[in-house]
């Protein structure tokens, strides 16, 4: 039985790592059911009950280690695990979980990563010396690897679409149960809002509540779904108490498949955070972005979304504006995605057989 360990930033309740750790491992075993997946976390029940997976936690060395040692596969998964905008710590841990697997011979596989931003020149140094030493580099988008190619690693390398691209979301049945229990009417047209904290909040707060207010007087519904628990719940309310209006949260925690069959029920989309707008994209549902980074801009380019522009330049104007003009033109924004989604799912799913082609590998 072949094992393959995964690690990123999972057991953080970050619906979109969630979703990218379900889609690797349902495609891995979609593909072969008798692979042993482990997978590295921050909470080892939450990760095992959510996703079914042995569970390994960061906290514990030794645990991490063996499983390294003891796999025939290392899988980076997904999302953009080498940065140093919020610190350098993280880059050179998942650094050294490559570094650990190399030293004793393991393949290690990057499953549709993002790239950056890398700030420090030592940390591009590391990343040179490490990561051009990886067996398969697959990426969720070219500027990824654009910046990478800069720091010299060209070798081994293939752009894809983000991981959360084959998920599902869930039935029917029970997205209505959620809808009723969170109180949200189906008697309008609903309008979701994802927000999540970054710099300048208070201003961000302000455009966004009257925003919602706006929206609300043109007879449609608003509702704040978050995408991390409990933080873009909390500001999500904190969004709430400065409106006029009274526009819904989704306050209780759910699964990625559930948020995802959430957001199918909304007309379009309002996305500060990138995997707000991957969940859009996934259900048909047209999204404008707020570009807190510039991960959001390439996806939005890359879906021929709207981007309402830079997040410390939010203009309430503007933003209306742009959510009219998606309001307005939704069935052509529709289309566009119908056709955009079936490319990045296959281009995916062809990356979840590159990971069986190169365990094989492992034998020849």
């Amino acid at each position: 039985m072949k094992k393959i360990f995964v690690f990123g930033y999972y057991g953080f309740k970050n619906c979109g790592d969630d979703a990218i750790l379900d889609s690797i491992i349902s495609n891995l075993k979609n593909i072969n059911k008798d692979l042993k997946i482990s997978a590295l976390t921050y909470d080892a029940e939450y990760t095992k009950g959510v996703h079914g997976v042995s569970p390994v936690s960061r906290s514990k060395l030794f645990d991490i280690i063996k499983n390294i040692r003891d796999c025939d596969l290392l899988i980076s998964g997904g999302g953009s695990l080498l940065q140093d905008v919020t610190s350098s710590r993280s880059l050179i841990f998942y650094l050294s979980l490559i570094f650990i697997a190399k030293f004793f011979k393991k393949k290690v596989m990057f499953f549709c990563n993002g790239y950056g931003p890398v700030k420090k020149k030592l940390n591009k140094l590391l990343i040179n010396k490490i990561v051009n030493k990886v067996d398969l580099i697959t990426l969720r988008d070219e500027e990824s690897a654009k910046e990478l190619k800069k720091i010299g690693i060209t070798e081994n390398v293939i752009v894809a679409a983000d991981a959360a691209f084959t998920m599902e979301p869930a039935n029917e049945e029970r997205i209505d149960e959620i809808m009723d229990i969170e109180g949200i009417p189906k008697d309008k047209e609903i309008i979701g809002i994802s927000v999540r904290r970054w710099t300048n909040d208070e201003k961000t707060k302000n455009v966004i509540a009257k925003t919602v207010d706006y929206l609300s007087t043109k007879d449609r519904r608003v509702v704040l779904i978050p995408m991390k628990y409990p933080d873009d719940v909390e500001f999500s309310l904190e969004i709430k108490e400065m409106c006029e209006t009274n526009p819904y949260v989704v306050e209780n925690y759910y699964k990625p498949k559930e948020v995802l069959g959430i957001i199918g029920k909304f007309e379009i989309l309002i996305g500060i955070r990138l995997h707000a707008l991957i969940f859009g994209a996934i259900a048909n549902v047209p999204v404008v972005g707020i570009e807190y980074d510039p991960k959001i801009k390439g996806f939005l380019q890359l879906i021929d979304g709207v981007n309402s522009g830079d997040i410390n330049k939010l203009d309430f104007t503007h933003l209306c504006l742009c959510i009219e003009e998606v309001w307005n033109n939704r069935d052509k924004y529709k289309n566009k995605l119908a056709e955009r989604k079936v490319e990045l799912k296959e281009k995916v799913l062809n990356v979840s057989e590159k990971v069986i082609e190169l365990l094989e590998s492992e034998n020849e």
